[in-house]
């Protein structure tokens, strides 16, 4: 029995003529996931209403906006109360700057009781206030201390994609990560420019180009340099004479004698350069077992050199 069914897309609601108190037909797409069909008009008896979405954030009451082509409609207030929290959630998260002892639970409880407000707030927390909370023993606060403090060391890429940038993903962070000597570089590059990146489109580097151009966020990116974060490419710096410089790398398959993140961080330790996708960009395809269209891609390039697993650990050995 299907109790209920979620739907969140406006067009999607106005399309089907959806009404609060509306009958409608439901079937199961693919045989799992249950979906509207369509209203049933003609068992209306006039209660129904007209579904209205908010237009104004039920947060902080500012104007709401909907990109042209999308279907969500967006807060874009950066100082937002529920922004502001949710932003942080993502600094501190394990696929971010992985602060343990952190956690959702503690970035929402540090925020009510006025001990956090910001994303730098995280380098400035009162430890003194925060001992006397319930549940912060000695122990508890010598963790939360040691992994603040050791989030400073975090590789680039993690601030990057740590920030919350739209659009701007595992991946893409680790492009930008890579592309640059320092951080703060990205004030003075164009989105004609982001564009020659690998994974950028124009969509992104819009993004890219919004969040550098913000004086806001070059604010906040300037005090966590000055908190300590690291902002340089360490890997440009330290692989800039590596064997594996400026080459990319894409695996697909399934590796036997590697796990696929053990594989890429491998290769990104000589120098190369993880991407997502196949392209004239891509310089070398591993392939395992089971691989399937991104090595029928790139096949039809030229360019670019399909090895195996055992090749790629050969061409790592003679680095």
């Amino acid at each position: 029995t299907v109790s209920s069914i979620s739907i969140y897309n406006e067009e999607y609601i106005r399309e089907k003529d959806l009404k609060i108190g509306d009958a409608v037909l439901i079937e199961r797409a693919g045989d799992v996931i249950p979906q509207i069909v369509k209203s049933l008009p003609d068992l209306r008896d006039g209660s129904e209403t007209v579904i209205e979405f908010p237009r104004n954030c039920p947060v902080c009451s500012s104007e709401l906006f909907k990109e042209e082509g999308e279907a969500v409609w967006r807060c874009i207030n950066i100082e937002c109360e529920a922004q502001v929290v949710e932003k942080i959630i993502h600094f501190v998260s394990k696929d971010a700057m992985d602060i343990k002892s952190f956690g959702e639970a503690n970035v929402r409880r540090f925020y009510e009781q006025g001990l956090l407000k910001d994303i730098p707030g995280i380098y400035k927390l009162d430890f003194n206030k925060i001992s006397t909370l319930e549940g912060f023993g000695k122990k508890s606060l010598d963790n939360l201390q040691s992994a603040i403090e050791a989030s400073k060391q975090q590789p680039l890429n993690r601030l990057v994609y740590g920030l919350g940038i739209r659009y701007v993903g595992e991946t893409t962070a680790k492009t930008l990560a890579n592309a640059v000597e320092h951080l703060l570089d990205y004030r003075h590059k164009t989105p004609e420019e982001l564009l020659q990146l690998e994974d950028v489109g124009t969509k992104v580097a819009s993004s890219i180009h919004h969040f550098f151009s913000n004086e806001q966020n070059i604010h906040m990116l300037e005090e966590l340099e000055a908190l300590g974060l690291q902002f340089r490419n360490q890997k440009k710096e330290s692989t800039g004479a590596a064997g594996l410089a400026g080459q990319t790398f894409l695996f697909t398959g399934t590796l036997s004698q590697l796990k696929r993140s053990e594989a890429e961080a491998l290769a990104e330790q000589h120098g190369g350069q993880i991407v997502s996708g196949v392209s004239s960009k891509l310089n070398y395809l591993v392939v395992g077992e089971d691989a399937g269209s991104k090595l029928e891609k790139a096949k039809k390039i030229n360019t670019i050199k399909i090895i195996t697993e055992a090749e790629f650990l050969e061409l790592i050995a003679t680095q």
